[in-house]
């Protein structure tokens, strides 16, 4: 088998109707970005002489997607080594693999040991009065956890908010990306929220700092979740008795590694190798996750939160979970319309 041709569309889907305005003042926060900006990505199609097509997502510049392509030509997909390269090229090749062999994604992995796989209902960070009309959507969905970003000065607001709206049948996973900046701080925060029901506090404080998410999980009972790439610095936390709970990523190679790490300590994992996404990457993850016994927690990765699907059978949750894809490669076909209608000229 040889790559013949690559195909690269830049695709942006907007948001559903009641993330529109949210997450265009979200994204005010990071200059010079906009949602058709940043929350646009590369889909790609990767022919080959024997007539299948693998397919990916990844990437925001179209034009460097396609020149990294052009390297590929030529070569026989089946003797790449897709663990160690990212988005979209990993899962391309496996989709091609998995096709190749008639046979979905996750048997080229490991063995299935999950057939639901749980994702959680997210809101950018936005007034508590929105995030509570948000939680109550997510709710009447079925989700199971709410993934909020938060910011010191207004956190507990919202956690109340969230409650007032779905009472007890959101957990709440408080992402501030680090904005907490000290203990001191978190820990305030958290002991005003002890009594709601808080999955965990992401990244409170620095990711470089492992001895002061120890100390926020040694003064409250809230659990402290980390979200970083770099299995030495998972290690480290692990090590520093400073996490609960950890959201992986990167390559292939390193979710692996990273949940291999956890699963030792005996410390659950979610994914998020991109969380704004859409079905392709969603299919990856999937699988991926279906072969990671301590993959537990609900993931991060929202393509039922854009206004429509760029695949026949969209991935989008029923209750709060989504079924393995059970076809060949990613067991995922693409909407040739849904890329058309939505493809940016660029």
């Amino acid at each position: 088998m040889k790559i013949t041709k690559i195909e690269a569309f830049k695709v942006f889907v907007p948001w559903q109707d009641s993330l529109k305005e949210p997450m265009r003042e979200w994204r005010k926060i990071m200059p010079g970005n906009t949602p058709e900006e940043e929350d646009a990505y590369t889909v790609v199609k990767v022919h080959t002489d024997e007539g299948l097509v693998g397919l990916g997502e990844g990437g925001r510049d179209v034009a460097e997607v396609q020149r990294q392509g052009e390297a590929f030509i030529g070569k026989n997909p089946l003797e790449l080594k897709p663990h160690s390269l990212f988005r979209p090229w990993t899962m391309a090749f496996f989709d091609l693999a998995g096709k190749a062999l008639g046979v979905p994604l996750h048997q080229l992995l490991g063995t299935k040991v999950h057939d639901d796989i749980p994702m959680a209902w997210w809101s950018p960070y936005m007034a508590p009065e929105g995030t509570g009309l948000l939680a109550a959507e997510g709710a009447a969905r079925g989700f199971k956890v709410h993934k909020i970003k938060a910011r010191p000065w207004d956190a507990v607001d919202h956690v109340k908010a969230i409650h007032a709206a779905a009472g007890n049948a959101l957990a709440i996973r408080i992402d501030p990306n680090c904005h907490f900046e000290q203990p001191s701080v978190a820990v305030k925060i958290a002991r005003q929220l002890e009594s709601y029901n808080i999955e965990c506090f992401e990244d409170p404080v620095s990711k470089d700092r492992p001895e002061w998410n120890r100390l926020i999980r040694e003064k409250t009972t809230i659990p402290v979740a980390l979200h970083d790439t770099d299995p030495i610095n998972i290690l480290n936390h692990i090590r520093a008795n400073a996490v609960d709970f950890v959201n992986i990523g990167g390559s292939l190679d390193n979710i692996f590694r990273a949940a291999h790490i956890c699963e030792s300590a005996g410390i659950p994992v979610w994914l998020q190798t991109e969380g704004h996404c859409y079905d392709i990457q969603a299919a990856f993850n999937c699988h991926v996750n279906a072969v990671i016994s301590n993959a537990t927690c609900a993931q991060d990765t929202l393509p039922f939160l854009r206004e429509a699907s760029i695949v026949t059978e969209p991935l989008w949750p029923t209750d709060g979970t989504v079924k393995v894809p059970t076809g060949p490669g990613l067991g995922v076909e693409l909407d040739d319309d849904m890329i058309e209608k939505y493809r940016v000229n660029s």
